[in-house]
C-alpha cells in the first residue's frame, strides 16, 4: 500500500487534484460569481484541461499524452487570449478529457493505438508530457505579461483579475510546472522526492489562495 501511494504521490496527480479542486470550488461556493458575471465561465474550462494533463500522466500512452498536448494548447492559450467564449472552450475541453478517457479504455483491451516506431516512440514519450506542461504554462505567462497590465481587450470574454488568490495561484503555477518537468529525469532534491516535492506544491496551490480568499475576502 505504501509503494501504491509513492508512484500516486507526484506532481501529476497534484495536477489532476488540483484541476479537480478547482473545479468543484467553483461550481460550489464562488458559483455566484459566475451567475453575476459568465465571464468567469473560465474557470470551468482550465480546471478539465488541468485534469486531461494530470491524468496523461498516469496513463503515459501516446495517444493519450497528444490528447493532453492539444488540450493545454488549443483550449488554453485561445481561451486566456480571450478569442472565444466560455461556452466554446469548455465544449472542446470535456471532448478532449472524453476522448482522453475513452482511448484510456480502449488502450487497455487492445494496447497502444498509436504505436510508431521504436526511436520516435521513445522521443514521444519523453517529450509529449513536457509538450503538456509547457500548454499549461501560457496561463501565467498570459496572466502577467498581458491581462495583468492591459485587461482591456480580453474584456468581452474574461473579467479583469487583479484579486490576489488568482495572482498567488498564477504565481505558483511558475513552480509546479518545472516540478512535474523535473520528476521525469531527477529523482531527489535536497534529499527530498522530486515528485513529492510536486506532489506537495499542488496541495499548497490549492491550499494557500482559500486561506487567502478566506483572509481578505
Amino acid at each position: 500500500m505504501k509503494l501504491e501511494m509513492n508512484k500516486l504521490m507526484t506532481s501529476g496527480t497534484g495536477i489532476f487534484i488540483l484541476g479537480t479542486a478547482w473545479f468543484l470550488f467553483w461550481l460550489g461556493p464562488a458559483f455566484f460569481l459566475f451567475e453575476k458575471d459568465p465571464r468567469w465561465g473560465h474557470n470551468f474550462v482550465i480546471p478539465i484541461v488541468f485534469m486531461t494533463v494530470g491524468l496523461a500522466s498516469h496513463i503515459r500512452t501516446t495517444a493519450c499524452d497528444l490528447m493532453a498536448v492539444i488540450s493545454a494548447f488549443v483550449v488554453t492559450i485561445p481561451t486566456l487570449l480571450a478569442l472565444w467564449s466560455w461556452e466554446t472552450a469548455l465544449i472542446l475541453a470535456c471532448i478532449f478529457f472524453g476522448i482522453e478517457i475513452f482511448l484510456y479504455l480502449v488502450e487497455r483491451k487492445v494496447g497502444e493505438i498509436i504505436n510508431p516506431g521504436p526511436r520516435l516512440k521513445v522521443w514521444l514519450k519523453i517529450h509529449l508530457l513536457n509538450f503538456s506542461y509547457i500548454g499549461m504554462l501560457h496561463m501565467p505567462l498570459i496572466f502577467f505579461i498581458s491581462r495583468w497590465s492591459n485587461p482591456g481587450p480580453f474584456s468581452t470574454y474574461l473579467p479583469v483579475e487583479h484579486d490576489i488568490p488568482t495572482t498567488i495561484f498564477n504565481a505558483m503555477l511558475f513552480v509546479l510546472v518545472p516540478l512535474a518537468v523535473m520528476e521525469r529525469y531527477v529523482k531527489t532534491m535536497g534529499g527530498y522526492a522530486v515528485s513529492k516535492i510536486g506532489f506537495a506544491w499542488s496541495v499548497l496551490m490549492i491550499i494557500i489562495p482559500l486561506v487567502v480568499i478566506n483572509l481578505v475576502g
